[in-house]
C-alpha cells in the first residue's frame, strides 16, 4: 500500500507495435532504487550528422546552451 502522496506506479507505456506495449517503469517501483526507462529506437541520424552531434539518436541530442559566463 502506497502511503506517499506521489504516484509511484508505472502507468505509462511505450507502444512497440499494435500488439505489444512495454511499461516505462516497473509496476511497483521501490523507493531509493534507480530505474532506467525502456527506450525504443524511432529514428536515427545520418552517419556524418551523428558524428557532428555526438549521438546517433535524435531523442538523446541535448546541446549545451551558452551562458553569459562562457567565453
Amino acid at each position: 500500500m502506497n502511503k506517499f502522496p506521489l504516484e509511484l506506479t508505472g502507468n505509462q507505456e511505450i507502444q512497440i507495435n499494435p500488439k505489444l506495449s512495454i511499461s516505462v517503469m516497473p509496476k511497483e517501483p521501490k523507493l531509493a532504487e534507480a530505474y532506467v526507462p525502456y527506450q525504443v529506437m524511432y529514428k536515427i541520424y545520418e552517419p556524418m550528422k551523428a558524428l557532428m552531434k555526438g549521438t546517433l539518436f535524435p531523442e538523446l541530442y541535448r546541446p549545451y546552451a551558452k551562458s553569459k559566463h562562457d567565453r
